[in-house]
């Protein structure tokens, strides 16, 4: 049993203002991203998982994995995804489960332009383990665990320039429910609304080469994230497979660097925060490791 100090007073507050999970890999599920780009791939279904490790250099480490699904046009211009989120966090073993569903429905502008607007529906449970804690004094901790239900909406703009250029722009807000976020029975303490907006691009550059610049910003309370950089894909016909480079920057808090290979409709990343926050001389640059895994097929 360790004495951990300094979460004693998170604890004793029992006000968990906690935010959402985050992966740095923010286009590998839509779900996450906005409701109305659930099965935009170019396949029939989408299948993904992700798992984040952070903060290992500095306590124990915060563990998040992600498993999604998505199918595409199950009725017409109708899609839909599911989603499993799993996040355990600190030595209290703060751990917030998920399960969401999202729908969505696209409509055409003219050819090359369309619109989509999305719902999600979510069920989420959180809770906190107090046997690896010791308090200065007795406290009467009866129910270390409470469950919301979570509501969120999107609306997206996608637009095909030419054969060499398109992009995607979004807008999404999560828990607009606003649910409550205690293990105490006061309703006054609740879950912040969050705000996702984004643009992705995707640009050909070449026969092998493609760019997708991509600009993403969360709100969320008081807390806000600012992503940019690039994803470069070089295309290898001979092996039929893609060479994946990508830089992002986390505005004053961590440089992304990330390799992967697309083969066969299956694609894996893997990624690495360099923490450039104030947090530095505890982390010695040391963030976060993620790893994705994604396959599409069609019926």
């Amino acid at each position: 049993m360790r004495i951990l100090l300094f979460i004693l007073p998170l604890l004793f507050a029992f006000n968990l203002k906690a935010q959402d999970v985050h992966f740095s890999q923010f286009a590998v599920s839509n779900i996450a991203l906005n409701p109305a780009i659930v099965g935009n791939q170019s396949a029939d279904f989408k299948v993904s998982f992700q798992k984040r490790t952070q903060w290992k250099s500095v306590a124990d480490p915060f563990n998040t994995v992600a498993a999604n699904f998505e199918a595409k046009d199950i009725l017409k211009k109708t899609s839909v995804g599911l989603q499993f989120v799993n996040d355990v966090a600190g030595d209290a073993n703060f751990t917030t489960s998920q399960l969401n569903a999202a729908i969505n429905k696209s409509f055409s502008i003219d050819r090359d332009k369309e619109i989509s607007a999305g719902i999600l529906l979510g069920f989420t449970q959180r809770k906190v383990d107090f046997s690896n804690l010791i308090f200065e004094e007795n406290e009467n901790l009866q129910n270390p665990s409470f469950t919301y239900f979570d509501v969120g909406i999107g609306a997206n703009y996608a637009a095909i320039i030419n054969d060499n250029f398109s992009f995607i722009s979004g807008l999404s807000a999560f828990h607009i429910n606003k649910p409550k976020q205690t293990l105490l029975d006061d309703e006054s303490v609740q879950l912040d609304e969050k705000y996702n907006s984004y643009f992705q691009s995707f640009y050909r550059i070449n026969n092998t080469i493609i760019l997708n610049p991509a600009l993403f910003y969360s709100r969320q309370g008081k807390s806000s994230e600012l992503l940019f950089g690039t994803v470069i894909r070089h295309e290898i016909f001979t092996f039929n497979m893609e060479l994946i480079s990508q830089i992002f920057y986390r505005w004053d808090d961590a440089i992304i660097p990330a390799f992967g290979l697309n083969y066969n409709s299956i694609r894996a990343v893997v990624s690495y925060d360099i923490n450039t926050s104030d947090l530095v001389a505890a982390s010695n640059n040391r963030g976060g490791f993620e790893f994705s895994i994604m396959y599409i097929w069609s019926k």
